[in-house]
C-alpha cells in the first residue's frame, strides 16, 4: 500500500509539472514560442509540407523495378510459373524527371511552411504591439476619468449649497461619465484583443495573458532608399525563392512530358519445356495526338511562373515604398504629438489654477482637459503605428524576432553520378531526413 501511495503521489506530482502554466506572459520572444509551437493554421501547413513529402518518397519509388510473373492453372500440375518480366522504370528519362519535379515542389511546399511562419508571426507580433498601445491608451484615458471625477467631487457640494451654479456641477459629471464610457470602449477593446491572442496562440480559457509591455527596436532598413532595399531583399527573399523552385518544377515537368513518349522499358523471359529461356528486353514508344498540346501547356505554365516572379517585385517595391513612406510620416506625428502633449498638460493645470482662484469657468477647464486627452491620444496612435510599421520591416528584412524563425531547409541530393543517384532510389533509408530536423523550430 505503501508503494501504492508513492507511485501515485509521483504520478500526481508528475502530472502538476507538466500541467499547462496559468499565466502565460507574452512578450515578442515568447509569442514567437508559442505562437511557432501552438497554431493550429500552422500545424495545417505543416501537414502540407508532410505530404509534399511522401509524394517525393512516392515519385522516388516509382523508380524501383517491379516483377510480373505469369502462371497457368493446369488440372494436372497445378499452378505453374509460366513467365517472368522485370519491368524497369529507372531506365525512363521521364520518371527521372518527376522525381526531380516532386523534389523542387516539396522544396516549394517547405519553403510555404516557412512563409506561414514569418507571416503568421508578423501579424501576431503587430497584433501584440496594438494591445500593448490599446493598454497605454487605457491608461491615459483612466487617469483623465480619475481627474474629471476629481473635479466633480469638489464641485458638488459647492454646487449643492449654491455658491456655483448648478449647471457648472452637471458639465463635470457629464464630463467624468463620458471619459468612463471612452475607458470602457478600451476594455471592451482589449478584450476582444486577448480573445484573439487565446485563438492564435492555443490557450486554454482558464489560463490568464500577462502582456509585458515592448517597444520595436529600429530596423537597419529605415536609413536605406526604397530602391537599395528592394535591391537587397528581392532575390533573398523566401517568396523568391518558392517561385523559382516552381520554376524549376515546372522546366522539369516538361522534361517529363518530353519524354513520355517513351513509357515502358523491361526484361522477359518465358518458360520453354523444364527452365526458362534467355532473357530479352523490350519497350514501348505511344506518341499520340495529345503529346504536342501537352508541351504547350507545360511552356505556358512555365511562362506564368516567370510572370509571378515580376508581379512579385513590383509587389514588394510597393510594400517598401508604402511601408517606409508610412514610417516616415509616423514618425513626424509621434514628435508633433509628444509636444503637443506636454504643452496641453501645462495648459490643462493652468486653466484649472484658474478656476479654483475663480478666474475662468468650468467649461474652459473641461476643454483643456479634452484637448490634452486627444493629443494622448494621438501620441499612443502615433507610437502603435511606428512600432507595427518596423514589424514590417523586420520581417522584409528577416531580422530582430524573425531572424530566430528556422528555415524549413529541405536539401536535394543531387551529387554522387550514377551510382549515387541509384544508390538513393534503392537504399532509401540512408538519406532520409524528419520534417523535425527539417522545419524544427
Amino acid at each position: 500500500m505503501k508503494f501504492l501511495t508513492l507511485i501515485f503521489t509521483a504520478f500526481l506530482t508528475a502530472s502538476s509539472a507538466f500541467a499547462a502554466p496559468k499565466t502565460v506572459v507574452v512578450n515578442p520572444t515568447s509569442l514567437r514560442t508559442h505562437y511557432l509551437n501552438r497554431n493550429v493554421g500552422l500545424a495545417i501547413a505543416l501537414n502540407d509540407v508532410q505530404q509534399a513529402k511522401v509524394q517525393v518518397i512516392q515519385a522516388r519509388a516509382n523508380l524501383l523495378p517491379s516483377v510480373n510473373l505469369g502462371g497457368v492453372i493446369s488440372s494436372g500440375a497445378g499452378f505453374m510459373l509460366n513467365s517472368v518480366s522485370m519491368l524497369l522504370p529507372f531506365l525512363m528519362p521521364s520518371n527521372w524527371m518527376d522525381l526531380k519535379e516532386s523534389s523542387h515542389l516539396l522544396n516549394a511546399q517547405g519553403t510555404s511552411y516557412y512563409l506561414a511562419q514569418l507571416n503568421g508571426y508578423a501579424s501576431a507580433y503587430a497584433i501584440y504591439q496594438t494591445i500593448i498601445g490599446d493598454m497605454q491608451l487605457r491608461s491615459a484615458l483612466f487617469k483623465q476619468y480619475q481627474n474629471f471625477k476629481a473635479i466633480e467631487e469638489q464641485l458638488r457640494l459647492p454646487a449643492e449649497s449654491g455658491i456655483i451654479p448648478k449647471e457648472d456641477y452637471l458639465q463635470a459629471q457629464a464630463q467624468a461619465q463620458m471619459a468612463l464610457v471612452q475607458v470602457s470602449q478600451i476594455d471592451e477593446l482589449l478584450k476582444k484583443e486577448k480573445a484573439s491572442v487565446r485563438q492564435m496562440l492555443g490557450l486554454e480559457l482558464d489560463q490568464e495573458i500577462v502582456f509585458e509591455p515592448s517597444r520595436v527596436t529600429s530596423s537597419a532598413a529605415e536609413s536605406q532608399t526604397p530602391v537599395a532595399l528592394l535591391e537587397k531583399i528581392h532575390e533573398s527573399s523566401p517568396e523568391t525563392q518558392q517561385i523559382k523552385s516552381l520554376i524549376t518544377a515546372a522546366q522539369y515537368n516538361k522534361w517529363s512530358k518530353g519524354f513520355s513518349f517513351l513509357n515502358g522499358a523491361s526484361l522477359n523471359s518465358n518458360r520453354t519445356g523444364g527452365s526458362f529461356s534467355s532473357i530479352a528486353g523490350s519497350g514501348s514508344v505511344n506518341l499520340g495526338f495529345g503529346y504536342f498540346p501537352a508541351l504547350e501547356l507545360s511552356n505556358l505554365h512555365i511562362e506564368q511562373m516567370r510572370l509571378r516572379k515580376k508581379e512579385l517585385r513590383l509587389d514588394q517595391a510597393n510594400l517598401i515604398e508604402t511601408t517606409l513612406g508610412s514610417l516616415e510620416e509616423a514618425q513626424k506625428q509621434l514628435q508633433a504629438a509628444i509636444i503637443a502633449e506636454n504643452n496641453l498638460r501645462k495648459v490643462y493645470d493652468a486653466e484649472f489654477m484658474r478656476y479654483q482662484n475663480g478666474i475662468t469657468d468650468i467649461l474652459h477647464v473641461l476643454q483643456a482637459g479634452n484637448s490634452l486627452t486627444n493629443s494622448i491620444v494621438a501620441k499612443v496612435k502615433a507610437e502603435t503605428a511606428v512600432d507595427t510599421l518596423r514589424v514590417s520591416l523586420h520581417r522584409m528584412m528577416i531580422s530582430d524576432q524573425f531572424a530566430k524563425i528556422e528555415n524549413c531547409k529541405i536539401e536535394r541530393q543531387t551529387g554522387g553520378g550514377i551510382k549515387g543517384k541509384l544508390g538513393r532510389i534503392f537504399k532509401p533509408e540512408k538519406y532520409k531526413v524528419s520534417l523535425d530536423q527539417v522545419c524544427g523550430n
